[in-house]
């Protein structure tokens, strides 16, 4: 079984940030597994500002840790799903090149990032019809040639909906509502119909999406015309592999519960970035990253 300094998994902005790091300590054999064929993580898609120092999208930001990556000798897996962590420090991992292989490292990094928030398909009530997004799925389809999700939207949430509001205003939509709670809700001048105390009671229609019923606490009903629902729920820590690993998790986040030394309940893996919370800023996760390498390799 091959053994490596470090098993990196993720391929996002920290897991590439710990690599590049661990690197400049002059650590050995490092290895970056990532599920996608390609690196980058979320950054692939973000074409908003990740900084609060410099205006930078995360593509762009993406763009420059490939190009210090280049500067390093780092063993990079991709297409290769991590199942779980056993016995010491021992990742369980398949790829469609070498199926199920088991790897050993002397120090693990989780570095999983965050997944959407989204309610549940199973505690959706009404039809089961098309038209019904993420805000991570709706940037897909915008990517794919003259697609849209949708003409007549109504968005659930607010908190992401900043990583979209750019191709929401340059195509012929309308957004017809935001259903949130928050006394200050960023609209982006997107719509003026704000629905405060309201959530969805049920979603309508044959094939897709036609209406949406809204409830407050009073059971008051508002029926919105729509075509298309869009989910811009909070980002979540993913804890999945962590989950898998018998590792403990932070209910808060939904990631793995870290000590102030970024390990996890497991000895020799440790997690960073968003997937053990949510992080603002990209500065926030580079201070991190850098913070947690140096503390495994004893560096002041």
């Amino acid at each position: 079984m091959k053994v490596y300094d470090l098993i990196i998994v993720g391929g996002g902005a920290a897991g590439l940030l710990c690599a590049i790091e661990a690197k400049k300590l002059e650590v050995e054999d490092v290895l970056l597994i990532e599920k996608d064929n390609v690196l980058g993580g979320a950054l692939s898609s973000a074409n908003f500002n990740i900084s609060n120092e410099l205006k930078i999208t995360g593509s762009k930001y993406k763009d420059y840790l490939l190009q210090e990556l280049d500067n390093y000798n780092i063993n990079i897996k991709l297409n290769t799903m991590v199942l779980k962590i056993e016995g010491e420090n021992e990742v369980l991992c398949t790829s469609p090149e070498n199926g199920i292989e088991l790897i050993k490292g002397k120090k693990i990094i989780l570095a999983n990032g965050a997944k959407e928030g989204s309610r549940k398909a199973v505690d959706m009530v009404g039809s089961r019809c098309a038209g019904i997004y993420t805000v991570g799925m709706a940037k897909k389809i915008f990517a794919m040639e003259n697609m849209i999700p949708g003409k007549k939207i109504l968005i659930d949430g607010d908190d992401t909906l900043y990583m979209i509001q750019r191709q929401l205003s340059q195509h012929d939509i309308e957004i017809v509502g935001i259903i949130s709670n928050k006394d200050n809700v960023n609209t982006f001048n997107l719509t003026k119909n704000i629905y405060k105390g309201y959530k969805i009671a049920s979603i309508e229609g044959e094939g897709r999406v036609n209406k949406v019923v809204l409830k407050n606490e009073l059971n008051e009903e508002i029926f919105i015309d729509c075509d298309t629902v869009l989910f811009a729920k909070p980002m979540l820590s993913d804890g999945l592999v962590a989950m898998r690993s018998g590792i403990a998790l932070n209910p808060a986040t939904t990631g793995p519960k870290v000590d102030e030394n970024y390990m996890t309940s497991k000895d020799g893996v440790y997690a960073c970035g968003n997937g053990i919370f949510i992080h603002k800023y990209i500065e926030d996760i580079e201070s991190e990253c850098v913070d947690l390498i140096n503390k495994l390799y004893n560096k002041n």
